[in-house]
């Protein structure tokens, strides 16, 4: 299994995501939604991780866009 680390010169306009957002559109706020600490576990070991290598950089959104939807895999992690 590959990991972030192995993927070092992967093109920005491949990788990058950008939120577009109307800014004549007010946002929708949605409930905030707690996770278990069995999932903020999982979820701050993956965030680490992908920063570590570089993959990923903190920015700057607005706080409605914050939810993290996790699935367990097949394997069970």
């Amino acid at each position: 299994m590959f990991g972030p680390e192995e993927m070092p010169g992967i093109a920005l306009n491949v990788m990058e995501h950008w939120l577009n957002m109307d800014p004549r559109h007010k946002p929708v706020i949605q409930k905030k939604r707690h996770m278990g600490p069995e999932r903020v576990a999982a979820s701050n070991a993956e965030v680490q991780k992908l920063l570590e290598a570089g993959f990923i950089r903190e920015c700057q959104y607005p706080e409605w866009i914050s939810i993290i939807v996790l699935v367990k895999k097949p394997n069970g992690t």
